[in-house]
């Protein structure tokens, strides 16, 4: 085929999968509006700008969640589709002290009053119907109180009633579409999806079937909540753009560079990572998405631009600790181009995390030569449940030191001590010094895990692998020192402190359990705490990949736990029962209030051995026959499934 053929049939094939993509993208988001049109706002977060006005912060009163409006309070509602009517409820109460001062309420749908109702210190529904305007879509609601109050000097707020949710469904059945913008910018992003994947040099029709799941993938949360009417997939269409096309210019410049080209799996990796990442930025940023401490680093990122380099984080029992700025530096260059920092933060972590998994590939490529268990890795890395809540609960410098810790993992495994041996040994000491300065937790796994990786080399590694002991010795004490004298040692007075208050509180323990004639450490029983780290880590890794896992060890037993990814999963194993022990062993009170924090952080530390194992499984079941091959396929799926309702989890 000449070289005018050759091009004429790739452009032929990006244009067959583009247009394949773009109506996936559409058809997903109609099928999975048309599946929940309600839209439901829960005062449980801040509402998106633009679309409210006269509502003031959320507040919290125990397990309540609410929003006071001001006198006047605006909610649009920009797109919403008014081919037919909407039937709405408000949920609101007045919040006063004596009841002869509860306000009448109005609630005017287009600036035409609809309901006028009393309002009581119960909260109570406001049922109103907006009526179908075909000619125009789009609703504008109003509440206005007739009084307001003010909490006092301190508080100058002029407070009409205190909203708890809102709720509109369609008033009668029948197809309701979502605003067309959606459907275009989901078309759209479906549609770069699929030229990148031939792009990237996919058959048409793989590039294809992997357009139509990511558009069936992104239609939930572009479907979902205020995501369809404040230009939520126009905004997350530039991102598609941008990450596929920083893929691709990766994969091609590393192609290039290489003077060969990469393996299909490889290129898999690289896409498939693509997608995940921006599914999972669908799920981190989407409106409904609660910031939970998101604010926080933020204002602590603020802080390091600022030049503030040397902070601490305090404890609910007084002790404070040196809270890292990894991340913070890491992501200090990008800030030229963002100006929101929370958005920012979670974009670094995110691209961390997925980079971070892509590694996991090559690991295992190099060490068995199966090209089906590195990608299989790369996919069950995506959806273990345990980082979605971390990274959901937004502990983003964990999230990212623990990327940046594997990262690391992955160069010393794959560590040579070949003529490139410096300058790979630098790569290992710039990631274990930004890993050892991202997270103090990541400090203590990351070096009793490399420090088990060093002794399974030299004791089962043989002659090769012994070699690069000492490189990988030397860096992680470099690293660890650097990382020391450059930032922990700052906060000397810090961990004096730390060790009064706990001295104290110890103590303080002691005396409290002998007054009541009973043994400090009878807390949790041993077996008791045995089986709530299990059952922790079950939950957290998913039972999918654990069953794999087993299958794995079994098939990395008989090969003699020798190569460069099965002494790592030892490694990762020597840290797990280590810090494992001390969550198990250690029994006084104050410890074991924050017990299972302490184990979530060690699994998510070592979480990447089962994996490994998992992925060892799934490679020899893909060869073992047809039976083993759809138990491991069934087994894949349930990682999916659990993997996905966790994301979901993030926008529910």
């Amino acid at each position: 085929m000449t070289a005018g053929a050759q091009t004429r049939s790739l452009v032929l094939r990006i244009l067959c999968a583009a247009v394949i993509g773009a109506c996936g993208g559409a058809a997903a988001l109609i099928v999975a509006f048309g599946l929940h049109p309600a839209v439901e706002i829960e005062m449980d977060r801040d509402l998106p700008r633009g679309i409210a006005s006269g509502f003031y912060p959320i507040e919290r009163s125990g397990d309540l969640t609410f929003a006071w409006t001001a006198r006047r309070a605006d909610l649009a509602l920009p797109h919403l589709s008014r081919t037919a009517a909407w039937s709405c409820a408000l949920t609101l109460r007045g919040g006063r002290s004596a009841p002869a001062d509860q306000p009448a309420v109005d609630l005017a749908v287009d600036g035409i009053t609809v309901a006028t109702e009393t309002a009581t210190n119960e909260f109570r529904e406001i049922r109103i119907t907006v009526p179908a305007r075909p000619s125009r879509d789009g609703l504008e609601l109003t509440i206005v109180s007739s009084k307001t109050i003010v909490p006092g000097r301190s508080d100058p707020r002029e407070l009409g009633v205190q909203v708890d949710r809102l709720v509109c469904v369609p008033a009668s059945e029948g197809l309701m579409l979502p605003p067309a913008a959606a459907i275009r910018d989901s078309a759209l992003a479906a549609g770069t999806f699929g030229a990148a994947f031939v792009l990237a040099g996919a058959p048409l029709g793989v590039a294809a079937a992997g357009a139509a799941i990511l558009a069936a993938g992104q239609a939930y949360p572009l479907s979902t909540g205020l995501a369809p009417y404040v230009g939520f997939a126009g905004r997350m269409l530039w991102f598609a753009v941008w990450i596929m096309a920083l893929a691709l210019a990766v994969l091609h410049g590393a192609e290039r560079w290489r003077a060969d080209p990469f393996h299909r799996a490889a290129r898999f990796v690289v896409v498939f990572s693509a997608a995940a990442l921006y599914l999972k930025l669908l799920g981190l940023l989407h409106p409904s998405k609660l910031l939970v401490d998101a604010v926080f680093h933020a204002h602590r990122f603020e802080w390091v631009l600022a030049g503030r380099y040397y902070f601490t984080q305090a404890m609910p029992d007084g002790v404070s600790f040196p809270y890292a700025i990894g991340l913070y530096v890491f992501a200090a260059p990008w800030s030229v181009l963002a100006r929101d920092h929370v958005v920012l933060l979670r974009v670094v972590v995110c691209a961390a995390e997925v980079v971070a998994g892509a590694l996991l590939y090559p690991l295992i490529a190099k060490a068995w030569a199966d090209r089906i268990a590195g990608a299989t890795a790369v996919v069950l890395f995506s959806v273990v449940p345990l980082p979605f809540g971390l990274v959901g609960n937004a502990n983003l410098t964990n999230a990212f030191g623990q990327s940046v810790a594997l990262a690391a993992l992955a160069a010393a495994s794959l560590l040579q001590s070949g003529r490139h041996r410096f300058t790979t040994a630098a790569g290992l000491f710039l990631l274990c010094s930004l890993a050892f300065l991202s997270h103090v937790s990541t400090f203590a796994l990351l070096l009793v895990t490399l420090s088990g990786l060093v002794l399974l080399y030299w004791l089962r590694g043989g002659l090769e692998l012994r070699r690069t002991t000492w490189a990988i010795l030397g860096v992680t004490t470099l690293a660890a020192v650097f990382a020391v004298v450059i930032y922990y040692g700052h906060f000397g007075e810090v961990y004096a402190t730390a060790l009064r208050v706990r001295a104290d509180a110890a103590a303080t323990t002691a005396a409290s359990a002998q007054s009541l004639n009973r043994p400090s450490s009878a807390v949790v029983s041993l077996s008791g705490r045995i089986v709530n780290a299990l059952t922790f880590t079950v939950a957290a890794i998913g039972w999918p990949i654990l069953i794999l896992g087993v299958v794995g060890v079994v098939r990395l037993w008989f090969g003699g736990f020798r190569d460069r990814a099965a002494l790592l999963i030892g490694a990762w194993g020597i840290a797990y029962l280590v810090f494992l022990g001390v969550a198990v062993m250690r029994v006084d009170a104050p410890f074991q209030r924050y017990a299972a924090e302490f184990v979530g952080r060690v699994l998510f530390a070592t979480y990447p051995a089962a994996v490994l194992l998992a992925a060892a499984g799934v490679g020899w079941a893909w060869r073992a026959g047809i039976v083993p091959r759809i138990a491991s396929v069934l087994l894949l799926a349930g990682a999916v499934v659990v993997g996905v309702r966790e994301w979901a989890g993030w926008i529910r």
